[in-house]
């Protein structure tokens, strides 16, 4: 569902950025969403995974 949220906000985010600029508001706004959701995405995936052994 998440990968899903994350897809539909990208398309969404190229489309703001490709009709008012990479530096607008709007497309700023959409890629900070964009960013919490795969945030969240990998801390539900990274809860699922085993933990690595630690190298030293």
């Amino acid at each position: 569902m998440v990968l899903l949220l994350i897809e539909e906000k990208r398309q969404q985010m190229i489309e703001l950025a490709l009709t008012h600029g990479f530096t607008a508001k709007e497309t700023i706004q959409c890629s900070q969403e964009l960013d919490r959701l795969i945030n969240q995405y990998l801390r539900q995936t990274m809860a699922f995974e085993p933990s690595a052994p630690s190298v030293q």
